[in-house]
Protein backbone atom coordinates (compact mmCIF):
# COMPACT_ATOMS: atom_id res chain seq x y z
CA UNK A 1 0.00 0.00 0.00
CA UNK A 2 1.33 3.23 -1.13
CA UNK A 3 2.02 5.88 1.11
CA UNK A 4 -0.04 8.52 -1.03
CA UNK A 5 -3.23 5.92 -0.44
CA UNK A 6 -2.77 6.23 3.63
CA UNK A 7 -2.52 10.05 3.03
CA UNK A 8 -5.79 10.08 0.96
CA UNK A 9 -7.74 7.69 3.34
CA UNK A 10 -6.56 9.85 6.57
CA UNK A 11 -7.67 12.93 5.10
CA UNK A 12 -11.40 11.46 4.52
CA UNK A 13 -11.21 11.35 8.20
CA UNK A 14 -12.82 14.60 9.28
CA UNK A 15 -15.63 14.26 6.41
CA UNK A 16 -16.50 11.09 7.30
CA UNK A 17 -16.64 12.32 11.06
CA UNK A 18 -18.44 14.81 10.11
CA UNK A 19 -20.87 12.76 8.06
CA UNK A 20 -21.49 10.52 11.15
CA UNK A 21 -22.21 13.67 12.99
CA UNK A 22 -25.03 14.75 10.83
CA UNK A 23 -26.54 11.47 10.57
CA UNK A 24 -26.43 11.56 14.99
CA UNK A 25 -27.93 14.59 14.55
CA UNK A 26 -30.81 13.85 12.34
CA UNK A 27 -31.52 10.33 14.55
CA UNK A 28 -31.35 12.58 17.57
CA UNK A 29 -33.88 14.94 15.83
CA UNK A 30 -36.37 12.22 14.90
CA UNK A 31 -36.19 10.87 17.97
CA UNK A 32 -37.05 14.26 20.10
CA UNK A 33 -39.54 14.62 17.49
CA UNK A 34 -41.43 11.46 18.38
CA UNK A 35 -41.25 11.83 21.98
CA UNK A 36 -42.61 15.46 21.70
CA UNK A 37 -45.34 14.48 19.32
CA UNK A 38 -46.37 12.06 22.20
CA UNK A 39 -46.34 13.86 24.68
CA UNK A 40 -47.86 17.15 23.17
CA UNK A 41 -51.74 18.16 24.39
CA UNK A 42 -53.83 17.48 21.61
CA UNK A 43 -57.24 19.49 20.37
CA UNK A 44 -57.33 19.05 16.89
CA UNK A 45 -53.98 17.39 16.47
CA UNK A 46 -52.82 20.74 14.10
CA UNK A 47 -50.06 21.21 16.11
CA UNK A 48 -48.71 17.53 17.14
CA UNK A 49 -48.78 17.11 12.87
CA UNK A 50 -46.33 20.32 12.81
CA UNK A 51 -43.71 19.11 15.04
CA UNK A 52 -40.87 18.29 13.03
CA UNK A 53 -37.23 18.40 12.49
CA UNK A 54 -35.51 21.12 9.74
CA UNK A 55 -31.96 21.60 8.56
CA UNK A 56 -30.38 25.30 9.62
CA UNK A 57 -27.89 26.59 8.28
CA UNK A 58 -24.81 24.41 7.47
CA UNK A 59 -20.94 25.47 7.56
CA UNK A 60 -17.96 24.15 6.82
CA UNK A 61 -17.44 22.66 10.21
CA UNK A 62 -20.83 22.87 11.71
CA UNK A 63 -24.32 21.52 11.09
CA UNK A 64 -27.49 22.40 12.57
CA UNK A 65 -30.48 20.90 13.27
CA UNK A 66 -33.89 21.84 15.18
CA UNK A 67 -36.97 20.56 16.25
CA UNK A 68 -39.44 22.94 15.67
CA UNK A 69 -43.34 23.31 15.97
CA UNK A 70 -45.99 25.37 14.66
CA UNK A 71 -46.20 27.71 11.77
CA UNK A 72 -46.87 25.90 8.73
CA UNK A 73 -49.96 23.60 9.65
CA UNK A 74 -53.03 25.34 9.36
CA UNK A 75 -55.99 24.67 12.21
CA UNK A 76 -58.77 22.65 10.41
CA UNK A 77 -61.30 24.55 13.11
CA UNK A 78 -60.05 27.87 12.22
CA UNK A 79 -58.59 28.35 9.20
CA UNK A 80 -55.03 29.95 10.84
CA UNK A 81 -51.85 28.82 10.54
CA UNK A 82 -50.52 26.69 13.88
CA UNK A 83 -48.94 29.76 15.41
CA UNK A 84 -49.70 28.74 19.32
CA UNK A 85 -46.62 26.29 19.96
CA UNK A 86 -44.72 28.43 22.52
CA UNK A 87 -48.13 28.93 24.22
CA UNK A 88 -48.61 25.64 24.32
CA UNK A 89 -45.13 24.55 25.70
CA UNK A 90 -45.62 27.10 28.54
CA UNK A 91 -48.76 25.77 29.63
CA UNK A 92 -47.89 22.24 28.85
CA UNK A 93 -44.51 21.35 28.03
CA UNK A 94 -43.40 18.71 25.39
CA UNK A 95 -40.16 19.83 23.98
CA UNK A 96 -38.48 20.22 26.91
CA UNK A 97 -39.43 16.53 28.14
CA UNK A 98 -38.97 15.22 24.95
CA UNK A 99 -35.62 16.43 24.91
CA UNK A 100 -34.63 15.33 28.79
CA UNK A 101 -35.95 11.85 27.33
CA UNK A 102 -33.28 12.06 24.07
CA UNK A 103 -30.15 13.71 26.02
CA UNK A 104 -29.11 10.73 27.80
CA UNK A 105 -28.68 9.17 24.24
CA UNK A 106 -27.14 11.83 22.30
CA UNK A 107 -23.43 10.72 23.02
CA UNK A 108 -23.70 7.24 21.96
CA UNK A 109 -26.15 7.95 18.90
CA UNK A 110 -22.79 10.59 17.71
CA UNK A 111 -20.63 7.50 18.78
CA UNK A 112 -21.89 5.14 17.41
CA UNK A 113 -22.56 6.72 13.51
CA UNK A 114 -19.23 8.16 13.34
CA UNK A 115 -17.47 4.65 14.19
CA UNK A 116 -19.77 3.27 11.25
CA UNK A 117 -18.51 6.60 9.00
CA UNK A 118 -14.33 5.42 10.09
CA UNK A 119 -15.62 1.86 9.64
CA UNK A 120 -16.04 2.51 5.53
CA UNK A 121 -12.22 3.78 5.64
CA UNK A 122 -11.68 0.72 7.45
CA UNK A 123 -13.26 -1.62 5.32
CA UNK A 124 -10.74 -0.23 2.50
CA UNK A 125 -8.42 -2.06 4.24
CA UNK A 126 -5.79 1.00 4.81
CA UNK A 127 -6.59 2.19 7.93
CA UNK A 128 -7.46 0.83 11.00
CA UNK A 129 -9.22 2.41 13.78
CA UNK A 130 -9.15 0.46 17.17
Amino acid sequence: MSLHVVKQRLAEVPDKLLEGGEQALVEVADLMVGYAKVGVRVDTGSLRDSIRRERGADTTHQRVMRVRAGGYIVNPGTGRLVDYAVIVESKWPYMRPAWDQVRGQVEEIIRRMCLAQLKTIEEAGVLTFR
